[in-house]
């Protein structure tokens, strides 16, 4: 872990980014303000498989104590986890019926290789009846016990960052391994990550001010699929912190809110505005912060804010944990 000291952050920007994709600008990281943030403690790493893989063998899907939220709790149980990811993929798909040009341009540009893009394709085709029972056939629901993608060459090494967990996975692991070493362990909030990634300078990456396709792992890089952690030293923050511009968008504890194109939770951060609402209904999207080795470079500047639907569990999405510092006593 990385101790991040008190004080006060810059937090968003003044300037819009230009969605590189399609060239529209965006401001949902606008405007640029001060926000106090107390002394916490940020994973110097996105969780591995290789720690994840402790808390699945100490039983940590069969144990509802770790699950703190109802929410969780029913999709431990297995209730609704094929609602969220369906959605996704529906919304995606009416979003690309819309953008054609869009999704030929990212396929073109190497965002989409050629497996992703005849799928889409594929989508496009079919009947609202066949896309239906493609969802079925893909996402069947019932109890899940291991991330998605847990069987899967390409993102099962020990030492590349744990991917395909839902946010409920992710806060039960961090409730489990706050009860083996006796600390608090949790999600960072959106600002606390950001604060980490910027620090008080407020870099517009974590290294600096200039993207640089070889500090970070984005689809710039062309490894199209996540590296182990800490391979792409020379984009670490001044602090040590790595992967925070690429490999994988980590989970925060933030809300964005139900419609994924204008947050509800805008900026300037107000923590008391119900944004940090841990049991939020699993319609309500969450805050993913950091670029992937998926997406452009411009997901990659630190104040740029995504989000995920909770219970969603792609190959883009992990887990960076946090504590409060000093380290808590009991």
């Amino acid at each position: 872990m990385v101790e991040i000291p008190g004080g006060m952050y810059p937090i968003g920007e003044d300037e819009p980014i230009v969605d590189t994709n399609d060239g529209e600008d965006i401001s949902d990281h606008m405007p640029r303000h001060a926000v106090a943030i107390e002394a916490f403690a940020i994973g110097r790493y996105p969780l591995t498989n290789a720690e994840y893989a402790c808390f699945m063998a100490a039983g940590g899907y069969d144990d509802e104590r770790w699950w703190d939220t109802e929410a969780g709790r029913a999709w431990r149980r297995g209730d609704g986890t094929a609602e969220g990811p369906k959605r996704n993929v529906r919304d995606t798909l009416q979003h690309a019926r819309g953008n054609l040009q869009a999704l030929e341009s990212w396929h073109d540009s190497g965002h989409l290789d050629d497996e992703i893009y005849e799928l889409w394709l594929r989508r496009l085709a079919m009947t609202p009846d066949e896309f239906e029972s493609h969802l079925t056939e893909l996402y069947p629901g019932g109890r899940e016990t291991e991330p998605r993608h847990w069987q899967d060459g390409r993102y099962n090494n020990p030492a590349q960052p744990v991917v395909g967990i839902s946010l409920y996975e992710a806060r039960a692991c961090a409730a489990w391994l706050g009860a083996q070493t006796g600390q608090t362990y949790r999600l960072p909030t959106e600002v606390e990550w950001e604060a980490a990634a910027r620090g008080a300078a407020g870099r517009h990456y974590a290294y600096g001010e200039v993207f640089d396709a070889a500090r970070g792992n984005t689809i710039e890089t062309r490894v199209k699929r996540p590296t182990p952690v800490g391979v792409f030293a020379e984009g670490d923050t001044p602090d040590g912190i790595c992967d925070m511009v690429g490999n994988v968008m980590t989970w925060t504890s933030s809300l964005w809110g139900l419609d994924y194109d204008e947050p509800a939770f805008k900026y300037p951060y107000d923590a008391a505005d119900g944004r940090e609402e841990p049991d939020a209904a699993p319609s309500i999207h969450r805050v993913v912060r950091g670029g992937s080795w998926f997406i452009v470079s411009f997901n990659a500047r630190a104040e740029y804010r995504n989000w995920n639907v909770p219970d969603i569990r792609n190959t883009v999405v992990g887990v960076r944990l946090a504590r409060p510092t000093p380290i808590s006593k009991r």
